[in-house]
Order: C-alpha cells, then structure tokens, then sequence
C-alpha cells in the first residue's frame, strides 16, 4: 500500500494523486515481466498518451476523473487499500469536498499594501484649475499609485527568496539559453525534478526507488553521490551536483537517464512516451526543444540542454 499524506487543497489533492498513479505504474508489469509503456496504458483505460501524461505528472495538480482512477487500479494491479484514498483525492482535485477532513481553516488576512503617496498639490485648487492642470493631476496619481504597487510587491517577493545554501542555483553562463537556471532540489520536494534525480541516480548504479518524493532516501544516496565527486554533502541538488548527475543522452540509448529525458520534455510541452528507449520520436522531440531555446539542434541530451529542460519544468 502507498502511503497517502491528505491535503485540503484542491491543488495539493491533485499533486498527491499523480504522485500515487505514477506510483502505481512505477510497480506494475504486464504479461512480459516489463512496466507497460504510457502508449498501451492509455490505450487501455481509454484516454490518449497526451491525458495519460498529464495525470501522472505532479506539477500539472493531476485532474484524473473517478472512472479513470478505478480504470487504472484495475488495470495496474494497485494494491486495494490504495482505492478508497485515490478517489478521495480525485474528489478533492475536482473540487469536492475531501473525505473524512474537517473544514479548512479560515485563511489570514492579507497584509495591506502601505498606501499610496499623496501628489504634491493644493487640493483647494483643483476645482479653479484649467482642465490641462486636472489631466495633469490625474495622471501624476495613477502613476503614484502604481509606484507603490510595484514597490509592494517587490517587497513581498522578496521576503520569500530562498536563504543562501551551498548548492543554490545560478544563472548559466552567457550563450544559447543563458537564462536557464539549474533549480535548486531539496529534501521535502515531490516533483518531476526529484522523479529525475532518482532516474540519474539509478543510471549511476544507485539502487533506491523513483517515486517523485525527495525524502530520506533520496536525500541519502545524493549525499553519497555528493562525497564521491567531491561536492560539499549537503543533500541538496543544485548548480554544482546537476552538472555531474546529469550524462549525456543520444539516440539509441536506453536506461532510466532515457526515461528521464522523455519525462521532462512532457513538462516542456513536447509529450514523449516514457519507454526509456531514445527513439525517433525522442530525437524528433529533443530537435525541437534545443530549436526553440536557442541551442544547437543535434538531438543529443548534453549539460546545456539538461540545464533547459530541468528549468522548464513548473515548481509546486
């Protein structure tokens, strides 16, 4: 049975939901002995490879109907425990209420935004001004008002920066895709992010279990990988352990760094099936991804692209 934390939100619901459907497709096999692809599920449970996608990807909130929730269960082999909690959270995702949860607690009051500077004229002569001196006056409140906005919220994002760590990420350096950012991965997070460090783990010979969850394990065994390439061992993925987890990838290469090529470019918009083979469809897609951020269009998975698409890929 996997074990299923509830969340009150609608899109918290939806997070923990395709973190459990892609569990249960992680451990099921079909008649060879091999994890079905996505294309065949898809076929089975009656939706496209495009909607499968989407459900078992935690940064899209997955929206997967009750039906298709029972669909899959059946269709997998999910434990049966597993069911009761899958619908629940289906419910909640869709907007419904959550099963056994008390009502959500009302939501503090939002801070003020500090009040706008008052324009710096007499407002006895406002009614005796021509209309050019009124256009004039309406025009220097608006952009007063606007100043404070914007300074508002600049503060507010501002007090959310992450704090300082020993892997934090950075701008690339200048060239094709100077904008990308390797993202910055730590213990507590459930992403694709985390679902393709454990694949880039795997592929290094780390046995441990790809579940989209940065928990203990997952934090243990980049400490481990951390100590063997001499980086600080903090347990944290960011501008200096990604260039060395991350190996090239081309066409005809096989394993679970493959998987993880294909996952990440469904979160770019670019659905792959996730076979773990680099086919011709995967080149085809590869291609298009470096074309459109700027990048030589080789077809090869090299750091600069690693680095594009792990930043293209939304944050819980």
């Amino acid at each position: 049975m996997v074990e299923v934390r509830p969340d009150r939100t609608a899109s918290g619901a939806g997070r923990e939901l395709a973190l459990l459907l892609r569990a249960w497709w992680e451990a099921a096999t079909d008649e060879s002995g091999r994890k079905p692809t996505q294309e065949s599920l898809a076929r089975r449970v009656g939706v496209n490879q495009t909607t499968l996608s989407r459900y078992f990807n935690p940064a899209h909130a997955s929206n997967a109907p009750k039906d298709i929730v029972r669909a899959l269960h059946a269709t997998l082999g999910a434990p049966p425990d597993d069911l009761p909690a899958a619908l629940a959270l289906a419910e909640t995702a869709a907007g419904g209420p959550a099963q056994s949860e008390p009502p959500p607690s009302p939501a503090a009051p939002a801070q003020p935004l500090p009040p706008a500077p008052e324009p710096n004229f007499p407002p006895d002569s406002l009614p005796d001004s021509p209309k050019p001196l009124r256009s004039l006056w309406r025009t220097a409140l608006v952009a007063a008002v606007t100043t404070s906005i914007a300074l508002a919220s600049w503060a507010l994002l501002a007090d959310r920066r992450p704090p300082a760590t020993h892997d934090r990420p950075v701008a690339a350096a200048r060239g094709p895709a100077a904008t990308a950012r390797w993202p910055l991965v730590r213990l507590g997070e459930k992403s694709s992010l985390t679902w393709t460090i454990q694949r880039l783990l795997q592929a290094d010979g780390r046995r441990l279990k790809a579940d989209g969850i940065f928990g203990p394990e997952t934090r243990r065994h980049v400490i481990a990988f951390q100590r063997t390439r001499g980086l600080q061992p903090d347990g944290k993925v960011g501008e200096r352990t990604w260039p060395m987890l991350v190996r090239p990838v081309a066409s005809g290469a096989t394993g679970p760094e493959v998987e993880a090529v294909q996952d990440l470019l469904g979160q770019a918009g670019l659905p792959a099936d996730i076979t773990g083979v680099y086919t011709a469809g995967t080149l085809r897609a590869v291609s298009d991804f470096q074309t459109r951020r700027g990048l030589p269009a080789t077809g090869t998975v090299d750091t600069p692209t690693w680095r594009a698409l792990t930043a293209s890929v939304p944050r819980p």
